[in-house]
């Protein structure tokens, strides 16, 4: 027979290591190591992680290192979150001692721009894996790590304040910008009001005013029923007689009120008696993370009655006795002296005769009753949480350390605690879902996607749809065995839809769950993918996805997938991957990055790495399948192999007949060439393997230039039929 020639124009369907070499599709190969096989009819070599920039780094000599797969976040900000900044997206990163720092235009800053406190805590671990979540400007960072006593939520939160405007309440101005906060939704203390007093009754319902006169007391609330005073005789009250309680609570920051607190004694309301109330507060003295306070009574002889709005007071715009009404603005009094000031007057509001019950309470305001065991994680040592992340305008936490519904602090890995619409620091210890509960399995990371909450256990999968704008529609959407992930970086978001790596193989959802790693063999997955330490991130500029397969080796292995093509190839640390201890993956101005942690005697360095999509210099394996040529069982004689390619500097061109191991020694000449320019190559088959074979499988390894590239290569052969 003449000869024939066997054309492999294509490689774009990647490695797979699973079927038998002899029976693979065209455009798969046996082996694909650093290289990128995501274009149509050819190969190139892989990019690698490179430094962000000569800058972007952080010396710290605390020697804590990095806790693997931890660390780093990307959040985007309209205001500056540090100095040397403008606004954009930037990266926070906490080292495993819990200082927080924050990169600014070209390099890392600690947090003390932003204010003087950088630590989760003061605790001495060296182990703090940071949790994330960031909302209306606000970064909130939290310990995962339950052992580590001492560790509490902080968070840098966007306010603006101002001491110029009428009245001058705060301590100091605030510009737009993100301060550093860990006092919780704290109720306020009866220390910070002077004793209750009585208001002048006017006609006019004019107070004249008494400014707090001694020690630490922030507010002068007077507060009393008709009868007392001038006008004894009015009684056109529609209060219901009895014995009211007085609670008062603070709003902060982003409109969340606190829990309240009792701190004067109850007020006697005879029949047709009405309440009137002031409030007078010290100049200049105000954190500027309170927003306002509100008061609210309470009638003991009612066992269904609420806690009615009596006061809802805004510390920069006024006060008033509704939601409902315009802020009436404060009464700037003259000719006290303050003892914390002399030089500025006290504030005070409008004495209000205020005849009838409001139809605003704390839980219609607020969403649930102040009589919850708990409303925030926010600085408190006592609670933690594994995984957060916001959706649909609420925060969601999952695997929690926090008040059950006995009030007892207990670590509960099937519970997820969520907040209020746009409280994002507020969850009340009735805001609760337990998923899958006492199924021996954990909650590790919980991520939104398509208005579905997907909750990552160990084991398992929960999908939770949290389209409905209330939390009695949500509902249980799917449930998966053997789907979950060991480790937080372990899942991302890409053009795919999410995607997430476990030792079952690595998996998508944009309508439905599917396998992508069907081309992989299960036990090679399983070896190089280790699952409590592997990380997965998304390149934007590529449209491929990212494997390492442990953060926490200096060898790792891993996978480059290509959604386009839908194929994978090995990494490894030769060149590709970081060959030391990296955080997790983060999508960063689209790139994709990660850091590393180096140490010598004198310093640690953390070093931003991007993932670099060009082409770079690789150590590459390829092999071709174990081509029969379409008749397995018959002979051939293979006379030479043609090879379209070009920089093929210190690449060598092996082959193996028959399933034998690559060798040498089959091609007469097997360097490629070193033309820059595409050229075609021809090997010749050594005349001594000139002789019947049923088989051949080609490799080409050693360390590719960067502009390397293999279009296409032919196989020379004469079948040699069947008698």
């Amino acid at each position: 027979m003449a000869k024939q020639s066997y054309n492999i124009k294509r490689f774009e369907l990647g490695v797979n290591n699973k079927d038998s070499q002899k029976d693979l599709a065209d455009g798969f190969l046996a082996e694909a190591t650093n290289v990128n096989v995501g274009h149509m009819g050819k190969i190139i070599t892989c990019g690698q992680f490179a430094n962000l920039s000569s800058s972007y780094t952080l010396t710290d000599d605390g020697n804590a290192g990095i806790e693997a797969g931890y660390g780093l976040y990307k959040f985007s900000s309209d205001i500056v979150p540090t100095s040397g900044a403008d606004g954009g997206e930037y990266l926070a990163y906490t080292s495993p001692k819990g200082e927080v720092f924050v990169s600014t235009n070209s390099s890392f800053a600690s947090a003390a721009p932003i204010d003087s406190a950088t630590l989760i805590a003061s605790g001495s671990a060296t182990d703090a894996k940071p949790v994330y979540y960031y909302a209306e400007g606000g970064l909130r960072i939290a310990d995962s790590d339950f052992s580590n006593t001492g560790n509490e939520q902080i968070a840098l939160v966007r306010i603006e304040r101002t001491d110029d405007a009428h009245p001058d309440v705060y301590a100091a101005a605030v510009t737009d910008q993100m301060k550093f906060y860990n006092g919780g939704l704290a109720a306020p203390l009866t220390a910070d009001f002077e004793s209750l007093a009585a208001p002048v009754d006017e006609e006019d319902g004019v107070e004249d005013g008494s400014a707090p006169s001694t020690g630490g007391a922030e507010f002068r609330l007077k507060m009393a029923s008709t009868g007392t005073g001038s006008s004894s005789t009015r009684s056109d009250g529609l209060w219901p007689e009895g014995i009211y309680a007085v609670g008062i609570s603070y709003v902060y920051f982003g409109g969340q009120e606190s829990l309240l607190h009792n701190p004067f004694s109850p007020i006697t309301i005879a029949d047709a008696q009405y309440f009137i109330a002031s409030m007078s507060i010290k100049d200049d003295s105000l954190s500027a993370f309170l927003q306002g306070m509100r008061i609210y009574v309470k009638n003991y002889n009612n066992p269904d009655d609420e806690y009615r709005l009596l006061l809802d007071i805004n510390f920069e715009l006024g006060s008033r006795v509704s939601l409902a009404d315009e802020y009436d603005v404060f009464i700037d009094k003259s000719g006290y002296v303050v003892t914390n000031d002399t030089n500025n007057p006290d504030t005070d509001a409008t004495a209000y005769h205020i005849k009838s019950p409001a139809l605003d309470t704390y839980s219609t305001i607020n969403g649930f009753l102040p009589e919850e065991k708990a409303i925030t994680f926010n600085g408190a040592e006592a609670y933690a949480y594994k995984t957060a992340v916001v959706a649909n305008q609420r925060a969601f936490v999952g695997n929690i350390l926090y008040p059950n519904d006995e009030g007892v602090v207990k670590e509960m890995g099937d519970r997820i605690q969520y907040t209020p619409v746009r409280k994002y620091d507020t969850f009340p210890q009735t805001y609760y879902i337990d998923v899958g509960t006492n199924d021996g399995d954990k909650i590790v990371k919980l991520i939104e996607f398509q208005d579905r909450l997907f909750v990552f256990k160990e084991n398992k999968l929960f999908v939770i749809n949290i389209a409905s704008g209330s939390d009695a529609g949500w509902y249980i959407e799917g449930e998966f065995e053997n789907r979950g992930i060991s480790h937080p970086a372990a899942v991302a978001k890409s053009d795919l839809g999410l995607v997430w790596v476990n030792e079952y193989g690595m998996f998508s959802f944009a309508d439905t769950i599917n396998k992508l790693s069907t081309a992989i063999d299960e036990d090679t997955w399983a070896t190089n993918i280790v699952g409590t330490s592997c990380a997965v991130g998304f390149i934007p500029k590529k449209n491929q996805i990212i494997v390492i397969g442990d953060c926490n080796s200096t060898d790792s292995k891993g996978y480059l997938y290509d959604i386009a093509t839908k194929s994978f190839a090995n990494i490894n640390d030769t060149n590709v991957l970081v060959s030391k201890k990296t955080t997790n993956l983060v999508p960063y101005n689209q790139e994709l990055v990660c850091m590393e942690f180096t140490t010598d005697a004198s310093s640690d360095v953390y070093t931003v790495k991007r993932y670099d999509t060009d082409a770079k210099s690789q150590t590459v394996d390829i092999q071709t399948p174990e081509f029969d040529l379409g008749e397995p069982s018959v002979d051939k004689k293979f006379y030479s192999v043609y090879m379209t390619h070009k920089n093929g500097n210190n690449l060598v061109l092996t082959g193996g007949f028959e399933g034998a191991a690559a060798t040498t020694d089959i091609f007469d000449s097997n360097s490629l060439t070193t033309n820059s320019t595409m050229t075609v190559t021809k090997f010749e088959v050594a005349s001594g393997y000139r002789t019947k074979k049923k088989s051949l499988q080609l490799k080409i390894a050693g360390t590719a230039e960067a502009d390397f590239e293999l279009q296409d290569m032919s196989i020379i052969f004469r079948s040699r039929g069947v008698r």
